[in-house]
């Protein structure tokens, strides 16, 4: 089975290529604009406790929220025709896939402040990734 075909029994499958389902007897496919917005869901749902604990662990929150932020992008992206190939070689440029968002008249303005914050630490060397001096 690869990564877009899903099968639900008792309990819903949850994350990336995973379509959410009421329908226990459901076999299907889920579109590339599916899976990406399955896994910006995902990346969200993991995010929002977290702002619950004191102190708020801020490398985990900014992580989920980079990937969140990326694959929204990628699957409204994806909604309008944008490949799979484009959207991979963009990577995680969030910049990028705003701004193509723009040009496919998904979104109308410049990126925001936070996004741009946010695009700093997700798309650069791998600062939430790896230890300082280890990046790259």
């Amino acid at each position: 089975m690869d990564n877009h075909e899903v099968l639900t029994k008792q309990q819903p499958i949850i994350g990336a290529g995973a379509l959410i389902a009421e329908q226990a007897d459901l076999i299907g496919k889920v579109s590339d604009a599916e899976s990406f917005l399955n896994t910006a869901k995902a990346m969200l749902d993991g995010a929002q406790p977290l702002q619950e604990v004191n102190p708020v662990p801020a490398i985990a929150v900014t992580f989920l929220c980079g990937f969140c932020a990326e694959t929204a992008l990628k699957a409204a992206l994806a909604q309008t025709g944008t490949s799979t190939k484009v959207l991979k070689d963009i990577g995680h440029q969030l910049i990028q896939l705003w701004n193509e968002a723009v040009s496919k008249g998904i979104l109308d303005s410049v990126p925001p402040r936070w996004l741009e914050q946010l695009n700093s630490l997700h798309a650069g060397d791998y600062v939430l990734r790896y230890p300082m001096q280890l990046n790259g």
